[in-house]
């Protein structure tokens, strides 16, 4: 599918503002110049950057179809591999503590690498080294507590 950069950057620009609108409303940190609300603000406005150099850009290239569908996206297997990442990660947030951020996003890769075609046991490891990746910076440099399930 393919969205006009127009009608893109018209969404990031409106996502951006919601973000920056949110974090303005998050109390600041007593003495401290970075608080809760200091990286939703930075993202928000590259959003609104962002967005501002993809809409100008698509209205510069001109006006065409806001959206063209190509047949990429009426094969069944992508269809089903769209399905399953949103059915999948609805049933991952509702069973997030029990599962764990480790089993459950590795379970979720791992299948939707499998529907679509990529069956070696090479993507397996990718699946399960991203997900390791991703949970060590975020629970162990961050310090965001994610749930590890029953592995721990």
């Amino acid at each position: 599918m393919r969205i006009h950069d127009g009608l893109l950057g018209l969404l990031f620009i409106v996502l951006g503002a919601c973000v920056i609108w949110q974090a303005a409303s998050f109390p600041s940190m007593p003495g401290q110049a970075i608080g809760p609300g200091t990286f939703p603000l930075v993202f928000g406005v590259m959003f609104v950057i962002g967005g501002a150099i993809i809409g100008r850009a698509g209205l510069a290239a001109g006006m065409g179809r806001l959206a063209t569908f190509n047949e990429g996206w009426r094969h069944r297997d992508r269809a089903l591999a769209a399905f399953v990442a949103v059915i999948g990660t609805l049933v991952l947030a509702i069973f997030f503590e029990q599962v764990g951020f480790l089993i459950g996003g590795a379970v979720l890769l791992i299948a939707l690498y499998m529907l679509l075609g990529h069956r070696s046991p090479r993507w397996i490891v990718v699946s399960l080294v991203f997900v390791g990746a991703v949970y060590y910076g975020m629970a162990k440099l961050l310090l965001v507590p994610l749930p590890t399930g029953p592995l721990f």
